[in-house]
């Protein structure tokens, strides 16, 4: 059976209450037949049936509908009635599937129907077909297939293509079916977070919509705008947080202030929208703008919620006016977690009910209406609505520690559940459950469960919705990071050797789930994170891997080392240390880290601390296995630190051992390269730059010592080429790789790392203009080169056969407290297709950097790994400097390597 990635994208929209559920409010009106296509099917021989079926829809037994039109398609094949009433029928029953979730079966319908009608040359048909077509494919998280089938690429500056349904319309000068087209075509983009795009469309629609005076899709334009809005202004507020966690306090108000105006203009279009629905006595779409007022008002009014439940009860109010339909069942399970978000005892803003327990003083009533839910959908026969439903009121009844009722809801939600994208969700209810009740062994298997559904859908989760990024953190990472914690409890009960052996090996492979759930989080796109199956232990006898999760109570660090005979074996130790005190420790070491002036080595006490948390435990077991290379995978906040500096009060720990750090074990290949063809390719950046971001204009100081930089690489490595300043572009990048084979891709530029990869950049010489209207103003910024672009320039011109050995980065910098900026390091290497990368974690001294660079390039070409080459480098830095200032590690240690050490 065909796997159904679309039903993730419904599942998020109430899980999120990022938009309005489902494709019944995601989409703009069907283009429906009306009358007149009524009165043609009335003179078919099966138009009894075909009525029958009409009056059961408009009663709102839709299944009942269903039945009388399959029939009545049966006794068509068998009378040879004519083609046009059947697809008429055909029209019906996909409208009447979609009304019940049967999206597959609704686009096969509308399939018949647009080959008749190109068939029968109707043009205008075709195109409106072709609309509805697309709202299901969107429906169905399939965004990109709508696009494509609206517009065809729809490239920036391009015509749609002839047989797009938007070129159809316009061509045929059809309003109705171009006003469809536009709104449809803003909600694909709204969802795959293209919102520029979305509010162009919208406004297109909106404009033909007023012009033929059609109030119904006036409305659904308007909605369409206030949820694009409301999509932006959660993304911005997620940037403000992500900002403050990082100290830029500028950039966080920066990020506020839009998100406010984004929540005012969403307010503004969802207020019009109401009104209008009011005049039209239009109950759905009064709901509709209600429910995504109530959110908004949360927001702006969280001090006084006066008008905040005003409009919930409004809602409540028009839910009990619509018939029994999708609507008032998802219109339910909407209010049910809107009720528990307004009325929380806490005054957090972003906690959602959805996944998370609230103390909230709605619960009996959010239980009448999942109630209400679960009955309608069972009366309309939506067996995903009614599992849905059940597994919310699960959801509700574990917070309030009735397991059992809990276990009996998550049970029936998990037997009603069609594909992965919902079993992943009651999967890690079950597991939670099972946790809390004691049944260990029965939750491990509930979460490897929901992991496994996780694996199947999350390409699509990052590829088809943006703001699916800024919830992995509390969606997603939590069911790998309680399925650790349980695997590594097990481990403390385990007797025999070889159980304790098989339960690490297990953790280890979770914690690269993680790894590679976090980095395609981060990355969003359909980058290919080819994997290694050989496990870097393997390597060599002399390579020991450290690997760390930090849990809410305690860090955990495995120690896992080659055991002969193609196997390893893992040693687990335990940090008495908190979340908050781990982040603190490190937040505190690498603020000392980066202060070169430190004269009195305050970075000392915590360097030690780390160094007992990481080494001290497995010190017997590297000198007995002679250990020479230690690879760190780090968890979170880890990573912002060099292991190399860590201080065990005589030396630092590069002095004795070579470190690399690794995104994942099945993320690294393990082949050495030989140095002796080492050729590099090295691009500079020396003067002032300024860029602009989604926060304003951000400036660079120059780099006055790259040129020194660039022309001691190219002088030690013959073959090497250097560019500097202007001849520092992507244009030239792709050129020069285009002609000639480059193992190493050198950039001595800024370089910045943000919340994903749209807003990590590097910024390069090349100088672009940007005109502002209303100030009527041009402003000259430097291009930046992002992640994706570096990604495509790169594979365009790349020798699939010759990979790309190292991708040095030597003037970017990553912020202190964060978890995230760190990801983009290694992020840019997998993305652009290294097999490793060198790069600094922060900003340090331009003639050291001269001076560090040329030697490692040195000491690698010798035929030293490009680890021990970091660390010879590294040490005869050291050396060099003994009892100077320079011997601080903020002068040596930020260069970190990433990815194969060999």
């Amino acid at each position: 059976m065909q796997r159904l990635p679309y039903r993730i994208r419904r599942v998020w929209a109430v899980i999120f209450l990022t938009t309005l559920t489902l494709c019944l409010w995601l989409a703009h009106p069907s283009l429906t037949i009306g009358h007149q296509g009524i009165a043609e099917i009335a003179t078919a021989k099966s138009s009894a049936l075909t009525q029958q079926g009409l009056k059961l829809y408009q009663a709102g037994d839709i299944q009942g509908a269903i039945k009388s039109w399959q029939k009545s398609l049966s006794s068509d094949q068998e009378s040879n009635s004519n083609s046009a009433d059947r697809i008429s029928v055909l029209t019906y029953l996909a409208r009447a599937y979609q009304q019940v979730g049967q999206i597959p079966e609704a686009i096969a319908q509308l399939k018949q129907v647009i080959a008749y009608y190109r068939q029968t040359k109707e043009p205008i048909k075709v195109g409106r077909m072709l609309t509805e077509q697309a709202q299901l494919y969107s429906s169905l998280g399939q965004h990109r297939r709508a696009v494509a089938i609206l517009c065809g690429q729809n490239q920036i500056n391009l015509p749609c293509t002839q047989d797009s349904s938007l070129e159809i319309a316009r061509h045929h000068s059809d309003d109705l079916g171009e006003v469809a087209a536009w709104g449809s075509l803003g909600n694909a983009h709204r969802l795959q977070g293209e919102y520029e795009k979305a509010i162009q469309d919208f406004e297109r629609s909106y404009e033909i919509a007023q012009r033929i005076n059609n109030q119904t899709y006036i409305m659904s334009s308007l909605n369409g705008l206030a949820n694009t809005y409301a999509s932006l202004a959660k993304g911005n507020e997620r940037r403000a947080e992500f900002a403050s966690e990082v100290g830029d306090n500028k950039t966080a108000q920066k990020f506020q202030q839009d998100a406010v105006s984004d929540d005012n203009q969403a307010a503004q279009y969802f207020e019009q929208s109401l009104n209008l629905a009011r005049s039209q006595n239009d109950r759905v779409n009064e709901l509709r703008s209600l429910l995504g007022l109530v959110r908004l008002y949360y927001r702006q009014h969280r001090q006084d919620k006066t008008i905040v439940n005003n409009t919930l009860q409004q809602a409540i109010a028009v839910l009990e006016q619509l018939p029994d339909s999708r609507e008032q069942a998802y219109g339910a399970i909407q209010l049910a977690n809107l009720l528990q978000l307004v009325n929380q005892n806490s005054k957090s803003v972003t906690t959602d009910p959805a996944t998370q327990c609230l103390e909230s003083e709605s619960l009996l009533p959010s239980i009448q209406l999942l109630n209400k839910a679960v009955k309608i959908t069972q009366k309309i026969q939506d067996r995903e609505g009614e599992s849905f439903a059940k597994g919310r009121l699960g959801h509700i009844y574990e917070c309030r520690h009735d397991y059992q009722q809990a276990i009996n809801l998550t049970q029936q939600a998990l037997i009603g559940t069609i594909a992965n994208e919902s079993l992943y969700l009651w999967a890690w209810q079950a597991g939670r459950l099972s946790k809390a009740t004691g049944r260990v062994k029965e939750a491990i298997n509930f979460y490897e469960q929901s992991i496994d559904s996780l694996k199947t859908i999350r390409s699509d989760l990052t590829l088809e919705q943006r703001d699916f990024q800024f919830d992995f953190r509390d969606n997603v990472e939590p069911v790998y990071r309680e399925l650790l914690e349980l695997r590594l409890e097990q481990s403390q009960h385990l007797v025999k050797e070889s159980d304790i052996q098989q339960n690490l090996k297990f953790v280890l492979l979770g914690i690269d789930e993680l790894r590679l759930a976090e980095l395609q989080n981060y990355l969003g796109n359909d980058c290919d994170l080819a994997q290694i199956q050989e496990p870097v232990p393997l390597i060599g006898k002399n390579t020991a891997v450290l690997s760390s999760i930090i849990l809410k109570e305690r860090l955990a660090i495995i120690l896992t080392l080659a055991d002969g005979d193609q196997k390893f074996k893992s040693r687990l130790f335990w940090v008495q240390a908190k979340s908050q005190e781990v982040k603190d420790v490190i937040n505190d070491l690498r603020v000392k880290l980066e202060k070169r002036s430190d004269l009195v080595n305050s970075y000392k006490a915590k360097a030690q601390q780390v160094y007992e948390w990481f080494i001290r435990p497995f010190i017997k077991y590297l000198e007995t296995e002679k250990i020479e290379t230690l690879v760190f995978i780090q968890d979170g906040i880890l990573r912002s630190v060099p292991m190399g500096a860590l201080f065990d009060g005589k030396q630092f720990l590069i002095e004795k051992y070579a470190i690399a750090t690794a995104p994942a074990l099945t993320l690294t290949n393990p082949i050495r390269y030989n140095p002796q063809e080492l050729r590099i390719l090295a691009f500079g950046l020396t003067q002032a730059a300024t860029v602009e971001t989604d926060a304003g204009a951000k400036s660079f100081e120059p780099l006055s010592q790259v040129k020194l930089e660039i022309k001691t690489i190219t002088t030690s490595l013959p073959k090497s080429k250097g560019l500097l300043d202007q001849d520092f572009t992507p244009d030239r990048l792709q050129q020069e790789l285009q002609k000639n084979t480059y193992p190493v891709i050198h950039l001595a530029t800024h370089g910045k790392f943000g919340i994903d990869d749209r807003e990590t950049f590097l910024v390069t010489g090349k100088k672009v203009e940007a005109n502002y209207q209303k100030s009527r103003r041009t402003e000259t910024y430097n291009e930046k080169l992002t992640i994706a672009d570096l990604y495509e320039l790169i594979s365009n011109s790349r020798d699939r056969n010759h990979p790309i050995e190292l991708l040095t980065l030597t003037a970017c910098e990553t912020a202190v407290g964060s978890d995230r900026e760190t990801l983009g390091l290694a992020g840019i290497a997998i993305q652009a297709g290294s097999e490793s990368a060198m790069a600094s974690l922060w900003k340090i001294d331009d003639a050291a950097t001269a001076q560090l660079i040329a030697k490692f390039y040195q000491s690698w070409h010798s035929g030293l790994s490009k680890a021990k080459a970091l660390q010879a480098t590294q040490i005869a830095w050291l050396q060099a400097h003994q009892q100077q200032l320079e011997s601080h590690p903020g002068y040596w240690a930020p260069f970190i390597l990433i990815g194969n050490w060999l």
